[in-house]
């Protein structure tokens, strides 16, 4: 009897060991891994629509794209070409596939020493586990984690090195969870990744992190040290509206400004002709005007002295967690400044009899002039320096390219580059085929089949002078008789 209660023992026991060795293979089949790593840090430029509208300003372009460009102001003799625009973005396929962006700039490393934790939250927004505030190394810190198969929403919260870790309670239901933030200072870095687990399989996270206040950073150049001038000093240059405090809701990233707005600082330094701003990070929600003003900027030129201007924009839309740059370039008023060349190009044709001025946008025809007389013309509307153009001038253009092409409707042929331009059609000359009239005295009568004929020298040379001739199928300089009426596109020396 005692031999057969042993055996039932020992009967039991094994009973029960096999069936606590199933049910603990049941949990482990049941359970997934997790890899979380801190893979780089972002600005998005996803559904952004910066849009640069100056109101001391004529609108150049129409904005299409997330670039556009204006003319403000800087003094009597000079203006500034300002151009706003997202930092150049990427596509990429681990972005997409991780976080849910279509687009962002080129992630740059977490950086030793930042701060940063991530909580995981199941498919009801329920907290799952976090894991505290961890210190990044450059050798890539992870969080490895056991959990259930199924759905759970990561998101990840982080600060660079020496900057302070927000206060937050993790521990309850996503959708509730808010937090402050004091300040720009605070470069705060967020992201949210849906993440599924699957039993008995591990899972690489590797979490791009996007900054969620927005970054300008601007450069100001002079385009001739001997026209504008050397840049010798900047002073008082801010940047607004900027508040105090950001209200944080984890689930989605977005937040409500608070506190007054404050300009910020927009420090500048350099030498010669490019000076250049620190990265300058402000709070703003995107929903409302922005400016850039710049105290006095003063210039020393080997043509005109020393002199200065200030540089105002006003009613800058700037979306919040997109990094900016702005490009400010001064100018002769009335110029443009078409990349490479050597000289600077009237903004338009000339236009009127009696004043003779510039026409008010590339695309519009202007007037015609005869030939004898027509070398006073340009400093007569533009002032000392500016002429017509030459052929040699023309040439150096057509060296680097012409593009058969429309410019608000109006037909020509863009000059400075071999294909047209679909945004900032300004950085290059835009001649439109115009409505010249051929004369009926002497030999050098225009062509035939030409679409648009502009004077190509300031001088008369006997009854005729050359002139630039727009045909459908390529630009040329022929010589054409001086009592032909044509028109002109006026020139400076950088």
């Amino acid at each position: 009897m005692k031999n057969q209660f042993i055996q039932l023992l020992s009967f039991l026991v094994i009973l029960f060991t096999s069936c606590s060795k199933n049910e603990s293979n049941t949990a482990v089949e049941t359970d997934g891994n997790v890899s979380v790593k801190m893979g780089g840090v972002s600005f998005s430029d996803e559904n952004t629509d910066p849009q640069l509208k100056l109101s001391t300003s004529k609108s150049l372009n129409s904005v299409l794209s997330n670039i556009q460009e204006s003319i403000v102001p800087f003094n009597n003799e000079l203006s500034v070409l300002a151009t706003l625009a997202p930092e150049a973005a990427i596509s990429s396929n681990a972005l997409r596939a991780s976080t849910g962006l279509k687009m962002a700039t080129t992630p740059v490393s977490l950086g030793a020493g930042a701060k940063y934790a991530i909580a995981v939250y199941n498919a009801a927004g329920n907290y799952v586990k976090d894991t505290g505030i961890l210190t990044y190394s450059t050798s890539g810190t992870n969080w490895n984690l056991s959990l259930p198969a199924g759905p759970y929403t990561f998101v990840a919260i982080a600060v660079a090195n020496g900057q302070v870790f927000p206060s937050i309670n993790f521990n309850q239901a996503l959708a509730n969870i808010t937090f402050n933030v004091t300040g720009a200072d605070t470069d705060l870095l967020w992201k949210k990744l849906p993440v599924t687990v699957i039993a008995n399989q591990t899972l690489s996270v590797d979490v791009i992190l996007s900054h969620l206040f927005t970054q300008v950073q601007a450069t100001l150049e002079s385009t001739s040290a001997n026209v504008v001038g050397n840049i010798t000093s900047m002073t008082s240059s801010t940047i607004s509206p900027n508040y105090g405090t950001a209200y944080v809701k984890l689930t989605d990233g977005l937040f409500t400004q608070g506190g007054s707005s404050v300009a910020r600082n927009v420090v500048f330094s350099g030498t010669g002709v490019l000076w250049t701003s620190n990265a300058a990070l402000i709070l703003t929600e995107g929903t409302t005007t922005g400016k850039v003003n710049f105290g006095t900027v003063s210039l020393n030129s080997t043509q005109n002295g020393v002199r200065s201007g200030t540089i105002d924009l006003s009613n800058l839309s700037l979306q919040k967690g997109v990094k900016y740059t702005l490009k400010l370039r001064l100018v002769p008023k009335g110029a443009i400044d078409v990349p490479t060349s050597n000289y600077y190009w009237s903004s338009a044709n000339l236009t009127g009899t009696s004043p003779i001025t510039i026409a008010s946008a590339q695309y519009i025809k202007g007037s015609v002039y005869g030939g004898n007389g027509s070398a006073t013309y340009c400093e007569g509307a533009l002032g000392t320096g500016w002429r017509t153009a030459t052929q040699t001038e023309y040439q150096s253009l057509i060296n680097m390219g012409t593009a058969r092409g429309s410019y608000n409707g109006q037909t020509g042929w863009f000059l400075g580059t071999s294909v047209v331009p679909t945004t900032n059609k300004d950085n290059y000359m835009f001649l439109p085929d115009n409505a010249f009239v051929r004369s009926s005295s002497g030999s050098n009568n225009i062509p035939t089949g030409a679409l648009g004929v502009y004077w190509a020298s300031a001088t008369v040379q006997g009854n005729s002078k050359p002139a630039l001739v727009l045909t459908a199928t390529g630009v040329s300089i022929v010589d054409i008789h001086q009592n032909n009426q044509v028109g002109i596109r006026c020139v400076k020396s950088k």
